[in-house]
């Protein structure tokens, strides 16, 4: 059994996002009232495998899931199968604000598990006046920060829980979270993914998930430059295992 610092398979990008992310519920009703309070179509960013986006479309909200990986657009369009015209999706990189290309004007804009903080800052200030463009006065945009002051209790937390698992064709999957570092810029979060064939032989590998360090009141002063007016927060409790969130609400003006 071997421990090789590799990035895992990118064929399967949609199998990982839904083992480590496909549970995770706390931001949901969130994301819920969010949407219903603006009465009208939302636009997630990075939407993955749709953890977000199928769960406000179930519930009859129409959404845009903006995805850039072609095997998440891939399961994004199984769901839209069934969900019919509530779930649209736009094909396209944050990295590349410039190119994004809405079918729809969003009233609501949001950007679920610390998206943001994947970017770097001058992709992120970017972004954020490109989707200014995208909207007009009184749209929201409600982003997902890690709240750090939570992070030293769920790295306690994490030696004490079991790995994310689960099971694909045989294939059993599982992440289990070591650590996060806190550097001066920058968030890391360790895991050691494994693979367990149907034969029983094993497969580990070291993941590193990387994030830029940005406060509530550091997005509220780059989202003021961009033609955003702060409009509160509000708080995601994750659990004793996991860090908790906070939503920081911006508004077009």
């Amino acid at each position: 059994m071997s421990l090789r610092r590799t990035a895992a398979d990118p064929g399967e990008q949609a199998i990982w996002q839904q083992v480590e992310f496909g549970s995770y519920d706390a931001d949901l009703p969130l994301w819920l009232e969010l949407a219903q309070a603006e009465e009208g179509p939302v636009l997630e960013l990075g939407a993955g495998t749709g953890r977000v986006a199928v769960h406000l479309a179930g519930h009859g909200i129409p959404v845009m899931a903006l995805e850039r990986e072609p095997e998440l657009i891939a399961e994004l369009e199984r769901h839209a199968v069934d969900l019919e015209a509530s779930l649209r999706i736009v094909p396209a990189d944050l990295a590349e604000p410039a190119e994004i290309r809405l079918p729809e004007e969003p009233r609501l804009i949001i950007a679920p598990l610390h998206v943001l903080q994947t970017l770097d800052p001058g992709v992120r200030l970017a972004l954020l006046g490109a989707l200014r463009e995208l909207v007009s006065p009184g749209a929201v945009l409600a982003a997902a920060l890690v709240d750090e002051s939570t992070l030293l209790g769920a790295g306690a937390a994490s030696s004490q829980i079991l790995p994310d698992m689960r099971e694909v064709d045989g294939w059993v999957y599982s992440s289990e979270p070591l650590w996060v570092q806190v550097g001066t810029d920058r968030l890391k979060v360790r895991r050691i993914r494994e693979r367990v064939a149907p034969e029983g032989e094993r497969d580990r590998v070291v993941h590193d998930e990387l994030m830029h360090r940005i406060s509530p009141d550091r997005l509220q002063l780059e989202a003021q430059d961009t033609g955003f007016s702060p409009s509160g927060a509000r708080a995601v409790r994750s659990g004793a295992s996991e860090a908790d969130s906070v939503v920081v609400l911006l508004e077009a003006v």
